[in-house]
């Protein structure tokens, strides 16, 4: 049975200037005789354009134009041939009260749940052949909670020129103005865009919708923090998922006017989040933005989305989807920085092809592009040839996944195999329509064409229609402020990406999974380029390749054929590819750069300001630490490549290996399960700005030739090629006396080293002074091991006793600082401030081996400055602290340290989140043994 039915009303003729004057009003006479010449021109070219001013769409923005638009979409599927929907060039209001309205369900929206089984629809597209939709540049603005367009049952359909917007949307884009702190209260000023309005009761802001023209009521309502929060920083081009801060100790509120409100709170720190804006908002994915159903031959063009209200454009059971040349963000005079309640392009189970092309996606609440089938679970045999198959995840339900002659595929949870020798085809479904609810919206029973095998029993199986997986093509397109995934993709058929940019994503840019557990979206890849794309700042591991399968056999892969080549990477301390389950997966001719190969060395002078005539030298420091994370992970893989790459100086050259067979792994450039560090400085050579008024040597002996300025610069190669550090600038004949001259502050790296250093957190201030501010990039504690700017010195081979004074109090979740005896992220004994999600308390911790405890605790004494000391004897430590620094108290008995051998003292200061409002830690006056251990360089 063909799934896509074509129904249209009998014909009634073309719109002519006739039928136009007749709904407008009279035209002139040489005006009907060119509408009656266009409409014979028409007609040979065999396109029809309905104008939908003529049905009462008023393109000035001042009245409803959802009825008109309705209507004129009513007349167009009246017409024979291909017809035109001409939007011309103007501002459409449209409210949900008079646009078309039907009863649909959608996959990963709201599921089941009847009180958003009606979607309200401003352009529906429903039965229709041959259609365009051209909104000759216009701006389509909608009021309430609104499915812009759908194309339902309909084929060659274009969406074309067009932008629109949400006058409310049910987002909250909160940005924090003003800071500080007043009469000892902290308090915040929080900006909102036009469209958020709110009302103040005592402590609490209650958001509110639009108000509707038709009852008088907000579209929608929301209090406080609502239930979703994420962060963006505009300056950094961020987004983040974490805490909202905004509500907690709240004093007062306050209605400043101007779409302003001030908080104050009951704390009396200085909030350090100014310029941030938090996206506040509820989780309810009442409808889709726009909805592509049961359609054949899509093409979305030239649109600019300036918000997608409820969910993204979804594609679901269709064929042949292209979105090319489309803007997925905010229009910046709006003051949002939201340009998605969720998902921006959603496809679940598509056929034929998806070309997804030269697309902007700025500014969603989740993935950008999610491209998957959906696994039923077998619930029930009710005969040999006949499976009873439940939708699992929440979101989705409703619609029909199955129709007669599509072939399927029964896959083993436990491995995510498919049964062998079973290709069996669809005969009959009994099951929900997707347009109403006579029949359970949850369950269906499926025939097949021939007895399933006995093995496929209920809560152990569940079903993939294979038929409706597409090829894809993802190309061309910029991704940036995506708090998840860039592309998650899972299909069998061959999929291409390349030419993309992801900047800052915050999970994988490129996803591969396959999940019979959680959201249940199916699909193996077996044919997956990934290429010519710039991966820029990215989360870790950069390319995710993790199905869902709890056996994990390298014998029955889950996933086939991953080609990752000639992209550039640009990164921080992240892994680039994480790959479970998979055959054939090869990592070849990439570039790896290091983010801040640029500042990770600099050029020291022993004098700024050398006199005429006078040698000094300069000499070149590390500002960073090469990276610790593995490049590679393999889990349950064979066949794996790593060749032929441009690999950057401080990366970590280690492949690490689970359930995979070393002999699987073919590369001359990592190791596997150990470190292989390219060091930082290999080689080091200078170059001099003004070579007449300094000359420099390669070994940084400088001649001061004249009187003037020159740039002394560092330089090293790696296997991308010459690479230029932070310079230096040499004052010949300078005033020794002045600003210029007086020698910076540097730490000194005879004495101490510093574990994934990040600059702009760590700085030395005057009095030998450490300053470090936590990162959020994690912390010590089993397998967390990522935190950031762990000092350590080599002074005393992590023997005796280390003593230092810190000041500074844990804020804030499992904020931690203090000193440290350190063989490795896994062993290490601690004492530190734990902020503990709130119980601060001093703690003595322990990890071995991956193995973490704490042996002893006390509540915090609450006073900034505490001076900690580790005293090592043989094979026990004991931890003491003091409150003067001369009286010492015991934290707990000695505990046994005879397994930590080679270790270091040292410093840190970490958090698992980035907030922007962490006040820093001190450290001043290390010791080892008594003796003073200086953190800044004498030069």
């Amino acid at each position: 049975m063909q799934p896509f039915p074509r129904r249209r009303a009998p014909a009634l003729g073309l719109l002519t200037a006739t039928v136009v004057a007749a709904l407008i009003g009279p035209l002139p006479v040489g005006t009907v005789q060119a509408a009656t010449e266009t409409a014979a021109t028409e007609t040979a070219a065999t396109e029809t354009v309905v104008d939908v001013t003529a049905f009462g769409a008023d393109p000035t923005g001042r009245d409803d134009s959802a009825a008109g638009v309705a209507e004129a979409v009513r007349h167009a599927k009246t017409i024979d041939g291909p017809v035109r929907i001409l939007f011309p060039r103007g501002t459409y209001q449209l409210y949900p009260e008079q646009a078309e309205v039907r009863e649909l369900y959608v996959s990963n929206t709201v599921g089941a749940d009847q009180a958003h089984k009606d979607k309200r629809i401003g352009i529906l597209l429903e039965d229709m052949d041959d259609v365009t939709v051209d909104g000759d540049g216009s701006h389509l603005q909608f009021h309430g909670l609104m499915t812009t367009f759908a194309a339902i049952r309909s084929h060659g359909v274009t969406v074309r020129n067009l932008s629109f917007d949400y006058t409310a949307p049910k987002v909250v884009d909160a940005t924090v103005s003003d800071s500080g702190v007043a009469d000892g209260r902290a308090y915040r000023v929080l900006t909102l865009p036009p469209g958020s309005d709110f009302a103040v009761n005592d402590r609490r802001v209650t958001w509110l919708g639009e108000t509707s023209p038709a009852t008088g009521q907000p579209y929608w309502s929301g209090v406080d923090g609502m239930q979703y929060t994420q962060v963006h920083d505009p300056a950094a081009q961020r987004t983040w998922r974490g805490a909202n801060p905004l509500f907690d100790d709240v004093a007062a509120m306050t209605d400043l006017g101007g779409h302003r409100l001030r908080i104050d709170y009951t704390t009396g720190t200085a909030p350090k989040d100014r310029g941030l804006v938090y996206q506040m908002r509820q989780t309810t994915r009442d409808t889709p933005s726009a909805f592509i159903w049961e359609s054949r031959d899509v093409t979305v063009q030239g649109l600019k989305a300036r918000y997608l209200h409820g969910f993204g454009l979804v594609g679901q059971l269709s064929e042949n989807i292209t979105l090319d040349g489309n803007e997925f963000r905010t229009d910046p005079a709006s003051g949002r920085t939201t340009a998605g309640f969720a998902d921006f392009v959603q496809m679940s189970g598509v056929k034929g092809t998806v070309n997804i092309t030269g697309n902007v996606f700025d500014g969603a609440h989740d993935d950008a592009i999610n491209i998957h089938g959906t696994y039923l679970e077998v619930t029930g045999r009710p005969a040999p040839d006949t499976l009873t198959l439940e939708y699992r995840h929440h979101e989705t339900a409703g619609f029909p996944q199955f129709h007669p002659g599509d072939t399927v595929e029964i896959v083993d949870k436990r491995t995510m195999v498919a049964v062998p020798g079973v290709t069996a085809q669809v005969a009959s479904v009994d099951g929900p329509s997707g347009q109403d609810h006579d029949k359970p919206l949850t369950s269906m029973t499926v025939t097949f064409d021939r007895p399933l095998p006995d093995s496929v029993r209920p809560w152990d199986f569940v079903v993939e229609n294979t038929t409706y997986t597409p090829t894809v093509r993802i190309s061309g397109n910029t991704f940036r402020d995506i708090p998840t995934r860039g592309v998650l993709v899972t299909t069998r058929k061959p999929v291409v990406i390349e030419n993309n940019l992801f900047d800052g994503m915050g999970m994988a840019s490129v996803f591969l999974s396959s999940d019979a557990y959680q959201w249940y979206e199916s699909g193996p890849v077996t044919d997956v380029l990934i290429r010519l794309n710039t991966f820029r700042r990215p989360a870790s591991p950069v390319i995710l390749v993790e199905p869902t399968n709890q056996v994990v056999d390298p014998a029955r892969p889950v996933h086939h054929g991953i080609r990752v080549e000639d992209n550039g990477f640009e990164t921080g301390d992240v892994r680039l590819l994480d790959a479970k389950s998979v055959s054939g997966v090869t990592f070849t001719s990439n570039r790896v750069a290091r983010l801040d190969r640029h500042t990770a060395f600099a050029a020291q002078a022993k004098n700024l300001c050398p006199a005429k005539g006078t040698t000094t030298s300069v000499r070149t420091v590390t500002t960073a630490s090469p990276y610790t994370t593995s490049l590679f992970a393999y889990r349950g893989s064979s066949g794996a490549v790593i060749s032929g790459n441009a690999l950057d100086n401080g990366l970590n050259l280690r492949a690490d290996l689970d359930a995979t067979d070393p002999a699987q792994v073919t590369s001359d450039e990592v190791v596997e399960n150990g470190d292989r560090v390219l060091p930082l400085l290999p080689t080091t050579s200078y170059t001099s700005s003004n070579g007449t008024v300094a000359r420099v040597d390669a070994n940084g002996k400088v001649t001061a030739r004249s009187v003037g300025t020159a740039v002394i610069t560092p330089v090293t190669h790696s296997q991308l090629g010459d690479t230029t550090g932070v310079p230096v600038t040499l004052t010949v004949g300078g005033n020794p006396t002045s600003p210029a001259c007086a020698k910076p502050l540097h730490l000194n790296t005879d004495a101490w080293t510093v574990i994934r250093d990040l600059p702009d957190h760590r700085a030395i201030l005057p009095g030998d002074t450490l300053q470090l501010t936590p990162s959020g990039r994690g912390f010590l504690w089993a397998g967390a091991n990522s935190a950031h700017n762990l000092v350590l010195t080599a002074i005393g081979n992590g023997s005796g006793t280390a003593t230092v004074r810190m000041s500074g109090r844990t804020q804030r979740g499992y904020m931690e600082a203090g000193l440290i005896l350190h063989r490795g992220d896994d062993d290490y004994i601690a004492l530190q401030r734990k902020h503990n999600a709130g119980s601060p308390t001093l703690t003595l911790s322990s990890e071995r081996g991956g193995w973490a405890e704490e042996p002893h605790r006390a509540p915090d004494p609450g006073q900034q400055d505490l001076w900690l000391r580790l005293q090592r004897t043989g094979d026990s430590v004991t931890a003491s602290y003091s409150l003067d620094g001369t009286a010492f108290t015991r934290l707990g008995d000695p505990i046994d340290a005879s397994w930590l051998q080679g270790a270091r003292f040292g410093v840190l200061a970490e958090v698992e989140s980035a907030s922007g409002t962490d006040v820093p830690f001190r450290f001043t006056g290390f010791t080892v043994n008594g003796s003073p251990v200086s953190f800044t360089s004498e030069w």
